[in-house]
């Protein structure tokens, strides 16, 4: 009788609950756990933000390189000066770091092109974006060829044979250096040959 007793006093002490140290620990581990979920999660949030903004650089990068370097390839000799200093140059530096030289369109129209570095008035603040200025018998306009979250640090043009009287081939090495919207830098930079043999008229 005394043994059902203690069982019985036992067994209503185990169905009285946690106690309060009990509970404490419970809430602080639950606490840690979640706080480390938590951090785990914005860790992965701010890597995809990263990679996402990388992916645009690249991405951004790629099509300005190769658009560039299709132009620079296509150009043709100056006939005049009405987009050249002088006639018979195949490119030319301008103010800014630019280069500018003629090309033909699929219409068989002759575009005199720019690209330098540069600031759209609907840009934010501070960010500089490669430009590209085009005129035609038809048209004249400026193109942004950067998006207003990739800034243009750097846009730099190395010349080699421009000469006319060197008997070599010209070549242009163009320089970008970009900033994205995650503070991350990238820089690239390509070497292009014209296409049409420069020879002297």
């Amino acid at each position: 009788m005394k043994k059902l007793k203690q069982n019985q006093k036992n067994g209503s002490r185990d169905q009285e609950g946690f106690t309060l140290v009990e509970l404490l620990v419970s809430m602080a581990v639950f606490s840690l756990v979640m706080g480390v979920v938590m951090q785990l999660f914005f860790y992965s949030m701010r890597s995809h933000r990263i990679i996402l903004a990388k992916s645009q650089m690249i991405g951004e990068m790629s099509y300005n390189l190769e658009h560039i370097s299709r132009g620079l390839r296509m150009a043709k000799k100056s006939q005049d000066t009405s987009c050249l200093s002088a006639k018979g140059m195949n490119f030319e530096k301008t103010a800014g770091a630019g280069i500018k030289f003629q090309v033909m369109d699929s219409s068989g129209r002759l575009n005199c092109v720019e690209y330098y570095l540069g600031h759209p008035v609907d840009y934010p603040q501070g960010v500089n974006a490669l430009m590209e200025h085009r005129v035609n018998a038809s048209q004249d306009f400026y193109l942004p060829l950067t998006s207003p979250v990739i800034n243009v640090l750097e846009f730099a043009i190395a010349d080699y044979g421009w000469d006319q009287n060197d008997q070599l081939q010209p070549r242009a090495t163009i320089h970008i250096k970009i900033q994205g919207k995650e503070n991350q830098v990238l820089e690239n930079q390509i070497t292009v040959s014209q296409r049409d043999l420069d020879v002297q008229e």
